[in-house]
């Protein structure tokens, strides 16, 4: 009777044994595609919240341009329809920092607090908000490429991506375009 009792205690154990080892796999296997799932979500957050500043400012620069603030190929009379274009541009941005306020981090979060400060500055420049001429624009769009740039290195280390942000060319506009 004894063997059987020590047979039926390493039964029971290995039983045990393996429906802990079990449950602890799947435990790691959802936590791992919980991260992947929440990392996916974040990137096209950050994909889209950069894709609306770019548009938001591409939207401002060519207005500037037209001012004579800013350089731009394509200027942009600020017209009643230029004008409601550059108001869809930015309210596809704020509606995009919702998602990332949601998955962000808080040292990411700051970056866009940033980020949107900067896009406003261009915005308000453009609209006659502020009093603006070309050393202004400069100014604030200098500020803008800086928060661009932080808000891309701190979106890049929460995504883990290895490796630097290329940074964007310092002058505008570039070489090529002084030999004409």
């Amino acid at each position: 009777m004894g063997n059987q009792l020590w047979a039926l205690i390493g039964v029971t154990l290995g039983a045990l044994l393996s429906y802990l080892v079990g449950m602890l796999n799947e435990r790691t296997r959802w936590r791992r595609e919980q991260g992947a799932r929440w990392d996916g979500l974040l990137l096209q957050a950050y994909c889209d919240y950069g894709q609306a500043v770019k548009d938001c400012v591409v939207t401002y620069q060519r207005l500037a341009a037209h001012q004579g603030m800013a350089e731009h190929p394509a200027p942009v009379e600020p017209t009643d329809d230029a004008l409601d274009q550059a108001a869809k541009a930015e309210a596809q941005r704020a509606a995009m920092i919702e998602p990332l306020r949601l998955l962000a981090d808080s040292a990411t979060a700051v970056t866009i607090r940033e980020l949107n400060e900067a896009v406003w500055h261009l915005e308000w420049l453009v609209r006659g908000r502020l009093g603006g001429e070309a050393a202004a624009w400069d100014q604030a769009y200098s500020t803008y490429r800086a928060a661009r740039q932080a808000f891309y290195e701190k979106a890049r280390t929460s995504l883990q991506v290895s490796g630097a942000v290329v940074p964007e060319r310092t002058s505008w506009p570039p070489s090529w375009r002084a030999s004409t």
